[in-house]
Order: C-alpha cells, then structure tokens, then sequence
C-alpha cells in the first residue's frame, strides 16, 4: 500500500511538472505570395487601355497640318485602323528613326509609323508590316510593333486590318498625298510652325488669358474653319463665332477686325472660367467645362451638373458624368476641339 501511494504522488508531480512546460511556441512561416502571371497579351493590354500610342516623322506624306487640319498618310491609316479597333489614337511625332526604335524598345509607344531602312527588317526584336503602296519609293514604309516574347497578337489584328486596307482603300489614300509618286524628305517638311494666318494674333490673345496658343486655335478651327467673315444662321460671327448679345457685351460688330474678335472671345473664355464653381478643381476637367459651357451657353452646364449629381454622378467631373446630361453637339464640341489640340501639341511648338 506504501508503496502504491508512493508511485502515485510520483506520477502527479511528474504529470505537473509537465504540464508547467509549455510546448515551445511554433512560428509559422511567412506566406510569400506569387506575383500573380501576367496573361493578357499585348493586343488585350491595349483593348484595356483604349489608347493606340503611335509614333511618326515629320514627313509630307505622314503627318501633317493642311489649313489647321491634321492630315497625311500615316495618320489617316492609323485614325482608320483605331476606329474600327475602337481605340483612341494617341500620335507623337519624332524624326529620328532611331530615337523612335528606342521608344518601341522603351514600351513608351506600341507602333511606329513611317520609313524605314532595309538594314532594320532584319531585326527580330520587332514585328515589321509593308505597306504595299502604289508606286516604288526610295524607302521602305512600314508599321513596326515590338516582338515582346513572341506575342503577336496586335501584329495579326493590324495584318488582317492591313490586308484588307490595301485591297479597297490603299490606292485612293496614297495619292491623296503623294500625287507624284515621289517620296518627300525631312527637307522638304511642310511647314510645321504655322496653324493659320492668325497665329500671331491668337498667340498674343492666348497668353493675356493664359491658355495655351494651339487650344485656343483649336476653338477657332472649330468654330470658323479660321474665317473672321463667317456668320451663322443664327447670327453668330467671326473667328470665334459669338452670338450678337456676346459681340454687344464685349463692344465688338460685324464690322471688328480679327484681333477685336480674339479679344472679345478671350473674355468670354475668363468669365467661364471665372463663374464656374471653384471644386471643379482639376485643370484638365475644368477646361472641358469652359469648352462645353462656350458652345453650350454656362446655365446649361451649371444645369446639367445639378442633374448629374441628382443620378449620383460626379457633377466635377466631364466625360461619363455631366455631359451625359448635354445635348450632343456639345460633347461632340469638346471631344473634337481636344482631339485636334492633341495633334497641334504633337506638330506644332508652343
């Protein structure tokens, strides 16, 4: 018996003094976790952006400025290709060749556009697509895509939207210009610092406002087509077609010469401005305002703000927001007047 109560207060000492020692605590280990791969291609990249970004020289038959409208062979292709594509077209401008490999190289940029060496067909690294033309040329006119990793994608929608360019449309827009068949050089660039007989005097009216010159000329393209005689079926007039109560505003008629009208429009531009509620705060959403408000009238604007915010929109904010609720001429406005000043700030210095 002694020795049984003996063996059990053994076994509960050992039983406690086993439970005193806690099991060493086990730290997991951290959890890394795997950048997610990236599948998406290069043409689903670019359907998720909604932005070609092209680049193309200087050149008579690329890219150019006719009467203060962008124009060219180049460009006409590639708006073309990017509206059946539904893409926005994005188009720089750089007359190094190489300068504009190292942008396809970069990423900075998904095509080029324009003339190219027969030394770079060679080249692996790019994808390069012949246009066909009409008629031999010193050079070789081609698009050129990187070949990032054997990804073709973007290279086999262009070929499908190339081939079947080249069979209906390639002649027609070849010789609208290149009527010789003959290729420009660098050295026979149009001019690029001129937008209009008018620069001088819009670039004058631009910088006592504070805008930027070729936005400016970019209203006026829209507005006039650069006429300082145009008058409107319901009476608006000149360079920057205002309306008679505008004109009686500003002390300007029928009678004003350009430099009177640029002034008159100008004030028209700082009272938008000025009268448009201060949280629209971002410059480049404020400046669709004033556009909009210009072609509109601001009480429309001012209105349709009220009635986006009413849906639960952004009434500070331009595209998607308030100008669902204006009349489409208007977003038209805006959207073209930007459009063109993309293609002023791409050819022309400020």
């Amino acid at each position: 018996m002694k020795f049984f109560l003996n063996a059990l207060c053994f076994l509960c000492g050992f039983l406690c003094l086993v439970g005193c020692n806690h099991p060493k605590e086990v730290v997991p280990e951290p959890i890394v976790e795997e950048e997610p791969i990236d599948t998406l291609t290069a043409l689903d990249h670019l359907q998720e952006r909604g932005t070609l970004r092209a680049v193309t020289q200087r050149q008579h038959l690329n890219y150019r400025l006719i009467e203060g409208r962008p124009s060219g062979f180049q460009f006409e292709l590639l708006d073309d290709f990017c509206e059946d594509a539904d893409l926005k077209l994005n188009l720089l401008v750089n007359d190094s060749l190489e300068e504009c490999y190292r942008m396809l190289s970069e990423g900075s940029v998904d095509l080029f556009a324009g003339e190219v060496d027969s030394v770079d067909l060679l080249d692996s690294t790019y994808f390069h697509l012949i246009l066909k033309t009409p008629v031999a040329l010193d050079k070789t006119i081609a698009w050129v895509i990187p070949n990032h990793d054997g990804d073709s994608s973007l290279f086999f929608l262009i070929n499908l939207w190339m081939d079947d360019f080249q069979k209906k449309d390639m002649k027609s827009s070849f010789y609208r210009y290149f009527p010789g068949g003959r290729s420009k050089t660098v050295s026979e660039t149009v001019d690029s610092k001129h937008i209009s007989p008018y620069d001088a005097l819009i670039k004058t009216e631009a910088e006592r406002i504070h805008w930027d010159w070729r936005l400016l000329s970019s209203i006026i393209y829209q507005e006039s087509r650069f006429k300082p005689d145009l008058e409107s079926d319901v009476g608006a007039y000149g360079l920057m077609q205002l309306m008679p109560i505008v004109m009686e505003t500003y002390d300007i008629d029928y009678d004003s010469p350009p430099e009177d009208q640029l002034v008159a429009g100008g004030k028209l531009l700082l009272h938008i401005d000025h009268e448009l509620p201060e949280c629209i705060s971002d410059s480049l959403e404020r400046q669709k305002f004033i556009l909009a408000s210009y072609n509109a009238g601001l009480g429309n604007v001012l209105e349709a703000r009220k009635k986006a915010e009413k849906q639960g929109k952004d009434p500070n904010l331009w595209d998607d927001n308030v100008e669902r609720y204006m009349p489409r001429q208007t977003y038209r406005f805006v959207k073209d007047v930007l459009k063109r000043y993309s293609h002023y700030q791409a050819l022309i210095e400020p």
